[in-house]
């Protein structure tokens, strides 16, 4: 749960407190004004990224050579202090909480985060990259150590290719650097699949219920056969190993590491057709709603962080039945956050100036 945040130099917020007073709150404004990007600090301030695939130098707002983000949330009934900060110059980031310097992705478990957009749709459109961290988010937010575990990975994944670069590299330089990458890659497997499969239940079952039955299938894609959810850790460990070891001729040629978790992706399928070369618009939005539900349903089952809910402009977006099914999951009890463009009457609730273009409204029935 969000207690209080600070923008400083962030898009185009030079300096903005803000202490929640409800957990239901709607930013009402024009466009252009800040509300998305009020949104995005609360999200970068639990992910670590944005949401809007910006790279975070585009986040600095005109004129300054840094952002900082910083908040206070309630995880478990204690209090953490997180705070973000971005140097352009440096292109350095730090995230650190308590004081305490993390990994970035370290906060994900402390204030977990489900975003609805109108740019859900990459979720299915989009490039695999966006898919592996998706669910990479999603299993950070249930198991902490996966957030280390991937960066870990991908310092040693940047070693073996700096090796691949080289023409002096024997397979001798390559082993040790292939030996951490399976043992950092059997553990993010395991996770990606555990958690993968429990997403699909529960996104196939929303997606059901909003689709007249119609089914949705997901299938996490291996670059290794012969993978299977039940394996352990060990049989992981020594099938990416082989893969490693065995695809080391052709990463020679190409000078980068062909094979592993950060080369994978996930597919979905509606009726057993791939979704996103077969789906209309118009059932990709439904299907990553459902993603996104699933995802919160997943995240409301850990007692330690409740999920806190950012609406960015999807009633816009959405019919009014996918509008009662976001409703519906807003009335659980999770802190939600939301924007519109859209007026409201002063009986719906009480108002309150955020800033001089946007204004807070506390609903009523919530």
């Amino acid at each position: 749960m969000l207690k209080y945040l600070y923008l400083n130099n962030f898009r185009n917020y030079e300096n903005l407190e803000f202490m929640p007073e409800e957990k239901f709150i709607i930013f009402t404004g024009a466009n252009g004004t800040g509300k998305s990007n009020l949104l995005e600090g609360i999200y970068y301030l639990g992910t670590g990224y944005s949401f809007r695939q910006a790279r975070d130098e585009n986040l600095v707002r005109f004129g300054s050579d840094y952002f900082a983000i910083s908040g206070i949330v309630s995880c478990a009934g204690v209090d953490y202090k997180i705070d973000a900060l971005y140097q352009r110059e440096k292109k350095r980031k730090i995230i650190k909480i308590n004081n305490k310097r993390v990994l970035p992705g370290s906060c994900s478990s402390y204030l977990p985060v489900v975003i609805f957009s109108p740019q859900d749709l990459i979720l299915i459109k989009g490039a695999p990259s966006v898919r592996r961290r998706f669910l990479d988010l999603l299993v950070s937010q249930l198991k902490p150590q996966h957030s280390k575990d991937l960066h870990y990975y991908n310092n040693v994944l940047l070693q073996r290719n700096k090796q691949l670069r080289s023409i002096k590299t024997t397979d001798a330089d390559l082993f040790p650097w292939e030996k951490q990458l399976s043992s950092l890659g059997a553990r993010i497997w395991k996770r990606r699949i555990s958690v993968f499969s429990q997403l699909i239940d529960y996104s196939s079952e929303v997606f059901a219920s909003l689709s007249r039955g119609r089914i949705l299938r997901g299938e996490y894609k291996f670059q290794i056969n012969g993978i299977k959810e039940s394996d352990d850790l060990a049989k992981l460990q020594g099938l990416l190993l082989d893969a490693l070891q065995k695809a080391r001729p052709n990463d020679r040629k190409v000078k980068f590491t062909t094979v592993g978790p950060h080369r994978e992706d996930f597919c979905l399928y509606l009726n057993d057709h791939e979704a996103r070369l077969y789906a209309s618009q118009g059932e990709q939005r439904l299907i990553s709603l459902a993603l996104k539900v699933g995802q919160y349903q997943l995240l409301s089952l850990e007692k330690r962080a409740e999920p806190v809910l950012l609406l960015d402009d999807v009633f816009s977006e959405l019919d009014e039945k996918h509008r009662v099914l976001v409703l519906d999951v807003m009335k659980k009890g999770s802190q939600v956050f939301a924007t519109t463009t859209a007026s409201f009457k002063e009986e719906y609730g009480r108002r309150k100036a955020l800033t001089s273009h946007i204004t807070m409204v506390y609903p009523k029935n919530f």
